[in-house]
């Protein structure tokens, strides 16, 4: 994260030398947006503020996005939903220049602002910059550097910003997500099933600006009155660097490929057991403690985590914490007859969700289908041959 603290550095010189400082009335200010990267925290893109004034010698970035893993436990607390981000400056040319190392294009909307207004926005800025001031408790949806940079917009501007709101698609926070998650990957999927039934909630017009492309697409038709007069609020955009399309090959490794697989292997074992007439508790057990350790994940992230897309999560219908236990216990060969209750209870669910998930007020990945045919497989070859289950 070295790039994270020479911002911070950079930061602690440019404030000072700032507070006084007043823009000429040719400074302009303007919305930076850059598209996705290959990143997981990357994914949705980012918001930025960019103060451009030759005249003062200033050409700086506010950006409300940074943060850093060497934070004390910081695992632990991004998965609780308690981390911390912060704003902080730098100068433009490093700021362009790590975009362009990461290959995402950089946009930039120039802001019509008056300059009482424009002195305004940068001096709550470097409010907002102060080290008192600088953390927030980042949240996904509603505090993050999107919907901050369009809070000091509708400021300085005394909340006179007009949204054309007549092309306002109705999508879901998931769909949202969706858009910006890579389809076929494993930080996708892990993603996709940890979000709950808040994320199927519909959003409003600006609860879609947690997006920073949503953020641009709303500033490019927002509108502000002066003197009785409409005008555009900020100008249209340019492209200030144009990243290179990333060209996806074939992933043999992929979670669609990988789960696939793993259910033909699992059915072509099952199969060689019921010929054999033994049963392999090594992949019973497997199954069984893997999905435990999903579940536990889920019901963490469920009921103690403050993360607003997690609560709630019908996955946990098929992904049992108590499979963890299930699988311990399974290795011993006296307690088998005793554990084949609970796996009719897990057929029994696991049928039960597959053939109501589509009414169920939760939109699911489509690769469950598959780890439920194995669950189902690997309980109900049990309970079918339970002879086997000693031998």
């Amino acid at each position: 994260m070295k790039f994270v603290w020479l911002c911070l550095m950079l930061f602690l010189f440019f404030v000072p030398k700032s507070k006084a400082l007043v823009l000429s009335p040719d400074a302009n200010i303007s919305l930076l947006t850059c598209e996705t990267g290959d990143e997981i925290y990357s994914y949705f893109g980012h918001s930025a503020v960019r103060i451009n004034d030759p005249k003062a010698g200033v050409d700086y970035v506010f950006n409300y996005g940074v943060f850093s893993f060497d934070t004390p436990n910081f695992a632990w607390r991004f998965m609780k939903g308690e981390t911390d981000y912060m704003i902080a400056g730098q100068r433009m040319n490093s700021f362009l220049e790590a975009y362009v190392e990461e290959n995402r294009t950089v946009y930039e909307q120039i802001l019509d602002l008056t300059p009482i207004e424009k002195q305004a926005l940068f001096d709550a800025l470097l409010e907002n910059s102060k080290v008192e001031n600088r953390l927030y408790r980042y949240r996904h949806f509603s505090d993050n550097c999107s919907t901050r940079v369009r809070d000091q917009f509708e400021k300085c501007v005394n909340h006179a910003l007009h949204y054309d709101t007549s092309k306002d698609p109705k999508l879901t926070y998931r769909q949202l997500i969706d858009q910006c998650v890579p389809v076929n990957s494993w930080d996708g999927f892990g993603i996709k099933i940890g979000l709950g039934i808040p994320t199927d909630e519909q959003t409003t017009f600006a609860q879609k600006m947690f997006l920073p492309i949503y953020l641009l697409n709303s500033m490019a038709s927002a509108t502000v009155e002066r003197d009785g007069v409409k005008k555009l609020f900020v100008q249209p955009k340019t492209i200030l660097f144009q990243a290179t399309p990333r060209v996806s090959a074939f992933d043999f490794t992929s979670p669609v490929v990988f789960f696939i697989a793993l259910f033909i292997l699992i059915l072509g074992l099952t199969a060689l057991e019921v010929r054999r007439k033994s049963r392999f508790v090594w992949l019973d057990f497997l199954l069984f403690f893997s999905l435990g350790l999903c579940g536990l994940l889920l019901s963490f992230l469920c009921f103690v985590s403050l993360l607003e897309a997690t609560g709630s999560n019908l996955n946990l219908i098929w992904a049992l914490p108590t499979h963890f236990i299930f699988a311990i216990l399974w290795l011993f060969k006296s307690l088998r007859p005793r554990l084949l209750g609970y796996l009719k209870f897990t057929v029994v669910s696991s049928a039960l969700f597959l053939l109501g998930m589509a009414f169920l007020p939760q939109t699911f990945h489509w690769l469950v289908i598959p780890i439920c045919l194995i669950i189902i497989l690997r309980s109900g070859s049990a309970l079918l041959y339970r002879d086997n289950i000693v031998a």
